[in-house]
């Protein structure tokens, strides 16, 4: 199974009821195949899934799944505060044809270092699909390498999606378990994470600019730093604008480039026309690199 690659953290498009909107769900899965990625890894931050409850979670996995019918890899979040909670999206997953899971350590309660890792061993115990850890010490609390090493030795779990600056860490996660797949998480550092031995990433702006993603991949890979360094340039112009909120900014591009994305769920803002008007100043370059791409592969 390859599961290494360029993921969008799939977004999920709203109705203005807030209501997930289902219509729009085969545009979007449809989109991610035009631009050329690996895969999607549905129902993280990006997909605003702590603002859903766990049947719309279930849901939104199924319907995504559906709809990408075999045309890419599918990672589902599955992370809740809630041991039995996870245990019940993991089954859910399986069941709807997912090829692996991820999860986010337990958070707002301080749980004890034990009781986290305990319930990561229970979750890899039981999933039927293998385990991609969620590194992200921002909003959670932060592995040691370690603790990394520990349940990187569980024969379930096989990855680590790192959301952190810490190259350091990543450097030495690829060092002490080669085998282990990491994932850089930061979009704004991908060409670092791919420097440091990440053989994959997974975004937010992969949802409307994974292709520029794929192509910086492919110019690291390559030896082209120079290329790479200017693909990742192009990228954090966007991403620096994202000042609205990176999901409400996310589905205003969208937007921009005629997809379905929808409001957010509040309590995140509403995108405002000045919004707007910088997103499509900042994006530009991006559609015309798109553009120039495409002329050329004619």
């Amino acid at each position: 199974m390859k599961l290494e690659g360029i993921y969008s953290a799939l977004l999920t498009p709203f109705s203005e009821d807030e209501s997930i909107d289902r219509q729009a769900i085969g545009a979007l899965v449809d989109f991610q195949v035009r631009l050329g990625i690996d895969g999607v890894y549905v129902g993280g931050s990006s997909g605003e899934a702590m603002l859903q409850s766990l049947d719309e979670r279930a849901d939104y996995l199924s319907d995504v799944a559906a709809a990408a019918s075999g045309r890419l890899t599918l990672i589902a979040h599955v992370g809740t505060i809630a041991t039995r909670d996870a245990l019940r999206l993991s089954q859910h997953a399986a069941k709807s044809g997912y090829q692996a899971i991820s999860a986010i350590p337990p958070f707002y309660y301080d749980f004890s270092r034990p009781e986290v890792m305990a319930h990561y061993r229970e979750l890899a115990d039981a999933s039927a699909l293998p385990l991609i850890v969620y590194n992200f010490p921002a909003r959670t609390s932060g592995f040691t390498l370690p603790e990394l090493v520990e349940l990187l030795s569980h024969p379930n779990i096989i990855g680590i999606k790192h959301t952190s600056s810490d190259m350091f860490q990543l450097e030495r996660i690829r060092h002490a378990v080669p085998d282990a797949i990491v994932y850089n998480g930061y979009d704004e550092m991908c060409l670092a994470g791919f420097a440091m031995g990440a053989q994959g990433a997974i975004g937010t702006t992969y949802n409307f600019m994974g292709d520029l993603f794929v192509a910086l991949r492919d110019c690291a890979a390559a030896g082209r730093i120079e290329e790479a360094r200017r693909l990742q340039a192009m990228a954090n112009r966007v991403i620096q604008v994202l000042k609205v909120g990176v999901m409400p900014g996310s589905k205003a591009l969208l937007g921009i480039m005629g997809l379905p994305g929808g409001p957010s769920r509040r309590p995140f803002r509403k995108v405002e026309e000045a919004d707007l008007a910088a997103l499509r100043e900042a994006v530009a370059p991006v559609l015309a690199w798109r553009e120039s791409t495409s002329r050329k592969s004619m």
